[in-house]
């Protein structure tokens, strides 16, 4: 993902967080918290459970471990444009992590389970915006359900 201000509009609530590592976090990365209390960016679905945040600021692979980098905190009806696969989606579909920055449309019933947790809802009808086929990619605009600052996203 390059660097991308997802932020579209809503409350922000910022929190300065370092990062692990020297990994690189881009701007507008959806952001995990990791065992070590540091943060990075989300990389597979089961990270759905450690969420806490989408990059306000990038930190190159070069920075030292432990740079601060800011983020807006999730869950307070904030509207950010992410990366989703092609798809038709209605306000309140949800949508899950299904690799690095990457959402996709939940199909199942029940909206948590260990690795496929809902983390975002759809806020506007429509179809993925910038998608051409079934395998493009394109974005949807979605409102983030509280993280693992809240506890509401994992429920296992």
């Amino acid at each position: 993902m390059s660097n991308k201000m997802r932020y579209r509009y809503g409350p922000l609530e910022m929190r300065s967080v370092k990062k692990t590592g020297t990994v690189a976090i881009e701007l507008g990365d959806m952001i995990k918290e990791t065992s070590a209390g540091k943060c990075a960016a989300v990389s597979a679905s089961a990270d759905a459970d450690d969420l806490i945040g989408i990059a306000m600021s990038a930190s190159p692979a070069t920075d030292a471990t432990a740079t601060t980098i800011r983020i807006a905190a999730i869950g307070h009806g904030t509207v950010f444009e992410m990366i989703a696969a092609s798809a038709t989606y209605y306000y309140g579909d949800g949508f899950a992590i299904s690799a690095a920055q990457t959402l996709v449309k939940y199909d199942g019933t029940v909206t948590y389970a260990t690795a496929t947790n809902v983390v975002a809802m759809c806020i506007k009808d429509g179809t993925t915006a910038g998608a051409s086929t079934s395998t493009s990619i394109g974005t949807v605009l979605v409102s983030f359900k509280p993280g693992l600052m809240n506890k509401e996203i994992a429920t296992s």
